[in-house]
């Protein structure tokens, strides 16, 4: 892989025209290989004038496990399927990522629209080159075989030049719609309800682009509902079949690693460890499971290894009940931290202790307001992040939400023995911040209860044998925090735009077809994973918002696009009357 050379050479390097016209300029590198593509386009891009400001660089890296090119040793990702963004030092206007995994079902999966396609041996997936293009996208390729350049030109290219280093030609076909909405162009202002997890994530990630958003907050201050907890317990989610749950969770992970290693380097870090986590299996049989799924699967240890009963103690430093995967970058996070460190930009003004209570689209702009004050503010953008409570406005009224009570109990550290990282198991325990250890959390679906309950204490406290080896704790007083989780039918997120319901066409719609109010977007249902599903969440409703390429594959935009629970009613009743 990383001798694969350039598209372009010292006598072919890419014309300045090509972006000059345009904000924001999208690439498509079929074979990254070493990056030297990527380093010529960049140079120039950088040495060129007018307006473009944003260079987004998607690289397809089919052999996942080939050594890193020698200009990326340190920002390298691990080999682990999936997109993959690479920081790149004092270079906001660039923007890289990597997808690891098979060419073509790369391709399949990009929700994106290009502008440029740089082609190196992809001679047989014309068509999916046609999805990913405008009419007018350019590509250059030195492939000489005319199968490919007439696989091309059935799929909608037309060959313009063919010299003896290149031929480049442009995409004269029907674009095909996908996920990637149409770049936004008006006022970059926003308005987020709710200032937890979800909130501060779709506000930072908007005034990362430049916005200027308003974030109001019912409570006095952010993050004091179901983002309120002391300590939550990060790491992945793993399934024989990798299947969309698995691979969003991982994605989100990674993502959350990398802002909180980014705050850390600002002035206002959050609270968190990577001290390892500790996922034991239920029983004997889960525990084959885990050893199979490790077995079978190309997870590198750095991001996860199994631990027999033995190796699990040890690395816990006290004995535990069973075996279990172990994750070395995984461990806790306290989440009003996480939420106040991503508040701090000028882009951004909270207003707390006020309760929308109507929202209102006229000429233009998203109007919301309060029972006290009446009219606030107005915004072309309006997010609602504010879990179950967003179904109370007219427009979300048939998206159904589940309330969950959860109560966390906390410990002093001395009434357990010492113990390494986070453990968990049909529950978790965390190591002791502020003189605490979070045990939990319940699962309550019938209770609106707010306060402590001894009986949801006693439930936590009987975690401790299934977590430590011969460790009980009998009852004590209550100390700990309840919060309300919002959980979607499927226990996915909700991310993108919301559908008008109003608007609804014949036929049998889908998440592509069915309409959407303009501007009104959801950030929803994080449920229990909050705090792992929230940054790659706003980054990906960001991208939405703006037209970017979307960080996630369009399979998983899909599973969580808001419009999945009308199509999916559609379905059953269409299926029902034919039955």
């Amino acid at each position: 892989m990383n001798g694969t050379a350039s598209v372009f050479s010292d006598d072919a390097v890419p014309p300045s025209d090509l972006w000059r016209s345009t904000e924001r300029f999208c690439v498509l590198d079929t074979c990254f290989g070493n990056g030297s593509s990527f380093a010529t386009l960049r140079k120039t891009w950088k040495n060129s004038p007018g307006n473009c400001r944003k260079l987004h660089y998607i690289g397809l890296c089919g052999d996942q496990d080939a050594p890193p090119p020698h200009d990326f040793q340190q920002s390298w990702p691990l080999p682990l399927p999936g997109h993959h963004h690479i920081p790149l030092s004092n270079d906001p206007e660039v923007q890289l990522t990597l997808v690891f995994g098979k060419t073509r079902k790369a391709l399949q999966t990009l929700a994106a629209t290009f502008d440029l396609l740089l082609l190196l041996g992809e001679e047989h997936h014309a068509a999916d080159l046609a999805r990913v293009s405008r009419r007018g996208t350019t590509f250059y390729t030195r492939s000489k075989s005319e199968v490919f350049w007439d696989a091309l030109q059935r799929a909608g290219f037309t060959i313009e030049e063919n010299s003896t280093l290149f031929t480049r030609g442009s995409f004269r076909g029907a674009h095909q719609r996908t996920h990637c909405a149409k770049p936004y162009s008006g006022s970059k202002r926003a308005i987020v309800i709710g200032a937890g997890l979800a909130g501060t994530a779709a506000a930072a990630s908007l005034a990362s682009r430049n916005w200027s958003v308003t974030v109001f907050e019912k409570q006095q201050a952010p993050a004091m509902g179901a983002s309120g907890n002391l300590s939550a317990a990060i790491s992945p989610m793993l399934s024989k079949d990798d299947g969309i749950a698995a691979r969003l969770s991982r994605a989100c992970f990674l993502a959350l690693l990398a802002e909180l290693r980014r705050l850390d380097a600002s002035p206002h870090p959050a609270k968190w460890a990577a001290c390892g986590l500790l996922q034991l299996a239920k029983d004997d049989k889960e525990a084959a499971l885990f050893r199979d799924i490790i077995e079978s699967s190309v997870y590198p240890p750095q991001f996860v290894r199994f631990l027999n009963k033995d190796e699990a103690s040890a690395q816990a430093g006290c004995q535990v009940p069973g075996a279990g995967f172990y994750f070395p970058q995984g461990g806790w996070v306290n989440p009003p931290s996480l939420c106040h460190a991503r508040l701090h930009s000028p882009q951004i003004r909270l207003c707390h202790n006020i309760d929308i209570s109507d929202i209102g689209f006229e000429k233009g702009v998203w109007r919301v307001q309060d029972k006290h004050s009446g009219y606030l503010e107005e915004a072309p953008v309006l997010i609602l992040a504010n879990a179950f409570e967003a179904a109370r406005f007219s427009q979300c009224e048939k998206m159904h939400f589940k309330k969950v009570r959860g109560q966390v109990t906390h410990l002093a550290p001395t009434a357990l023995p010492p113990y390494h990282g986070v453990i968990s198991r049909n529950g978790y325990l965390t190591p002791a911040l502020e003189g605490l250890c979070s045990l939990g959390a319940t699962y309550d679906f019938d209770s609106d209860e707010k306060e402590l309950d001894a009986e949801c204490q006693q439930v936590n406290l009987a975690r401790i044998s299934s977590l430590l080896d011969g460790v009980a704790i009998g009852p004590r007083e209550l100390a700990g925090r309840v919060g309300f989780r919002s959980l979607t039918a499927d226990r996915l997120p909700v991310i993108g735009a919301i559908p008008d319901y109003t608007a609804l066409s014949t036929g049998t719609p889908n998440v592509k077809t069915i309409a959407r109010r303009q501007g009104l977007y959801g950030l929803l249902g994080l449920g229990s994973r909050g705090v792992v599903w929230s940054t790659l969440a706003g980054e990906t409703l960001a991208a939405l918002i703006e037209g970017e390429p979307s960080p996630l594959p369009s399979d998983l935009l899909g599973a969580m696009d808001p419009a999945r629970f009308l199509e999916r009613e559609y379905r059953k009743s269409n299926s029902t009357r034919m039955s």
